[in-house]
């Protein structure tokens, strides 16, 4: 949002950001329904109000979670050699889906760090900045929290969005297998076709444009396919509940966004 302001010249001050989680019944899997909330700073019109929301809506994070912008071809690796692509209309058994663990609801917190914004010579802006996040969620036994940083800029030690929010898929995906088929001892890696940039990324969110891109999903999982089947491994993917949500969308169940003037 900060960078389809900048290239608009809106004048946006600053922006917060909400998320709380909860858990969501969804046809055969664990998933799960954000409530959204977005306070923008600023002198901002009604009409320019409209075309952040836009922006919000279409980014690549928030494309792949609500618009089915990611086309996921899933490939299996066994320890014997053997390689298949998994099918995505496996039957799933339902006693895997019996084993999954509920999802804990949570809340995240993103607060954007002014000064972190980087500029050319002739006042262009180069790096949107960085965005300092916080994230609460239950468990079964005490609450966690965690705090992390994400965002653009020139140094590059902080991680992108997108690239950030696919490891947390790949994260899913290791924990999700391991919970259902502790035996494949399964190792995830993601191969992402390039987008053209973050100038596309902006000019697609500013437009309402879809921004298609295709991951290779990469499961490298012990034994042979006799001992981890590609049936049972092809179902258990099914079951991840960031797969779904990739797959399926629809997880934003309420979303405001306030204007304050300052």
């Amino acid at each position: 949002m900060v960078g389809v302001a900048h290239r608009g010249r809106i004048p946006l001050d600053n922006i917060e950001v909400d998320f709380e989680i909860e858990p969501l019944e969804r046809p055969q899997t664990i998933g799960f329904g954000v409530k959204k909330s977005i306070t923008l700073q600023g002198t901002i019109s009604d009409s320019e109000k409209v075309r952040l929301e836009r922006a919000a809506t279409y980014c690549p994070v928030g494309q792949a979670l609500t618009k089915g912008s990611i086309s996921i071809a899933d490939e299996i690796r066994w320890e014997s050699g053997e390689v298949t692509v998994a099918p995505f209309d496996s039957e799933i058994d339902q006693s895997l889906y019996n084993r999954l663990p509920g999802i804990m609801p949570g809340s995240v917190h993103g607060r954007y760090l002014l000064d972190t914004k980087e500029y050319d010579s002739e006042g262009t802006m180069e790096h949107e900045g960085e965005v300092e996040v916080y994230v609460a969620s239950s468990n079964l036994t005490r609450s966690s929290r965690w705090s992390f940083l994400a965002g653009h800029s020139s140094s590059g030690w902080v991680p992108p969005p997108f690239p950030f929010a696919q490891a947390a898929w790949a994260a899913s995906t290791a924990s999700t297998l391991d919970t259902l088929l502790p035996q494949s001892k399964a190792r995830i890696g993601l191969v992402m076709d390039p987008a053209g940039g973050r100038g596309q990324s902006q000019s697609n969110a500013a437009e309402g444009k879809i921004g298609e891109r295709n991951i290779g999903r990469i499961i490298e999982v012990s034994g042979n396919s006799q001992i981890n089947s590609l049936e049972a491994i092809a179902a258990a993917l099914q079951l991840d509940s960031i797969t779904s949500a990739y797959r399926g969308g629809g997880i934003v169940l309420t979303e405001e966004i306030t204007v304050e003037s300052i």
